[in-house]
């Protein structure tokens, strides 16, 4: 069964590869835990408990959750716009590290391993007497190399 289990997952890897020239794509197409795989350099949506496989390296990204939403509304006028907090785990290979990238605190990135995780962007906006759902977040990250 691990066989089966390995052999699968090196597939799904390989099909990341193959989508190199696109920058993005999805690797399969279940609903929950989504494999995105995105270029170096390319923007790249995750929703939580999905994972994102860099192409070319043995790099990938995994969105945890969003523990922390003080973003303000977009229905009210705020005198601070507020901050998610993204908490990421990142993988080179057999080495891993947790850490977390905020929307307007710092740090907006993390790096690890030779690269930069840097958000861009969480969605959807929050609107007043509305609660965001885990599923429903949409982060935007970009990976560099340091």
């Amino acid at each position: 069964m691990r066989i089966t289990l390995l052999a699968a997952l090196l597939a799904m890897v390989a099909g990341c590869a193959s989508s190199a020239s696109t920058g993005l794509a999805r690797c399969n197409d279940s609903p929950s835990d989504a494999i995105v795989c995105a270029a170096l350099g390319e923007e790249f949506d995750l929703r939580v408990d999905d994972t994102a496989y860099i192409t070319g390296t043995d790099l990938s990204v995994r969105v945890n959750g969003v523990p922390e939403d003080s973003r303000c509304p977009s229905d009210v006028t705020c005198v601070w716009a507020g901050n998610a907090r993204v908490w990421l785990t990142i993988r080179d290979g057999s080495r891993r590290d947790s850490t977390s990238v905020n929307s307007t605190l710092e740090p907006h990135a993390a790096a690890r391993f030779g690269y930069t995780v840097r958000l861009i962007d969480v969605r959807p906006p929050k609107v007043s007497g509305q609660e965001v759902r885990p599923r429903d977040y949409i982060i935007r990250l970009v990976v560099t190399r340091e």
